[in-house]
C-alpha cells in the first residue's frame, strides 16, 4: 500500500503528516479572533457572544484574515480539503443589510462563498460561489452559480457550511433550507497553497452589517 507523506518543520521540530490526517483544526470564537486575526476591519464591537462589523466607508472590505498554514507547510500539489463553518447573526442577516463572503486566500486569490441576506432570496440562492483577487477589497470579483435554483424556505440560516476541495477547484456549499440546501461552485482560480494559507472574510456593501458568532476550520489532507 502507497501511503503519501508530508514533513513540516516547526522551530526545530518535524512533524509528518500522512493522508487522511487533519493539518489544521480551529474554532474561532470572537475574542480567538481578536487574539489571532492578522487583520480585523476597525469598525466592529466584540462580545462573548459575536464580533459585529458595522456600516463603514469601502465597498467590499477586508473584515478579517486568519493566517491557517504558513508558506512551505504543504507542497504545492498536496491535495486538501477544506471545511468551514459559520454561525451568523440571525437578526442582522434577517432584517439589515448583510450579505458576506468566506473562503481562503493564498495571498494573492481568493476564492469562497457569497452569503446573501434574508431579503436577496426574493432573486438570489442562499449561497454561492464567489473568486477574485485577495486584498483589502474583494475587487474584480466574479461569482459562480449566482442564478442558481432559489431555495423554497425563506429564513435566514443560524449556521452556513462550506467545503472546497482545493486541487479540484471545487466547492459546496450547504444551508438548512429546504431540507438541505447546496449549491456547486466551480472555481477558476487556483490557490498556490505552498504559498500558505489563510481565512478570508469580506463584506459587498459599506452599509452592510455582519455579525460573526463563531467560525471552524477544519483542513484535511485528502487520500
Amino acid at each position: 500500500m502507497a501511503f503519501l507523506w508530508i514533513v513540516l518543520t516547526f522551530v526545530g521540530q518535524v512533524a509528518v503528516i500522512c493522508k487522511g490526517d487533519v493539518v489544521y483544526h480551529q474554532t474561532m470564537s470572537p475574542f480567538w479572533l481578536e487574539s489571532h486575526a492578522s487583520y480585523i476591519d476597525s469598525q466592529r464591537t466584540t462580545t462573548n457572544e459575536q464580533i459585529t462589523f458595522n456600516k463603514g466607508s469601502a465597498r467590499h472590505a477586508l473584515l478579517l484574515k486568519v493566517p491557517m498554514l504558513l508558506p512551505g507547510v504543504v507542497t504545492s500539489n498536496s491535495r486538501l480539503t477544506v471545511k468551514i463553518t459559520v454561525a451568523n447573526d440571525v437578526t442582522i442577516g434577517t432584517t439589515e443589510e448583510s450579505d458576506n463572503r468566506y473562503g481562503v486566500s493564498d495571498g494573492t486569490n481568493f476564492i469562497g462563498f457569497h452569503v446573501p441576506d434574508k431579503a436577496s432570496y426574493v432573486n438570489r440562492p442562499p449561497c454561492y460561489g464567489v473568486e477574485g483577487p485577495s486584498g483589502s477589497g474583494l475587487f474584480g470579483l466574479n461569482y459562480i452559480n449566482r442564478a442558481s435554483t432559489k431555495a423554497q424556505d425563506s429564513f435566514y440560516p443560524g449556521q452556513v457550511e462550506f467545503t472546497i476541495k482545493l486541487d479540484e477547484r471545487w466547492g459546496s456549499c450547504y444551508t438548512a433550507h429546504d431540507a438541505g440546501y447546496t449549491n456547486v461552485a466551480k472555481f477558476n482560480r487556483r490557490l498556490v497553497i505552498s504559498n500558505g494559507l489563510s481565512l478570508e472574510v469580506y463584506k459587498d456593501e459599506a452599509n452592510e452589517r455582519v455579525g460573526i458568532k463563531y467560525i471552524e476550520v477544519i483542513i484535511v489532507q485528502d487520500g
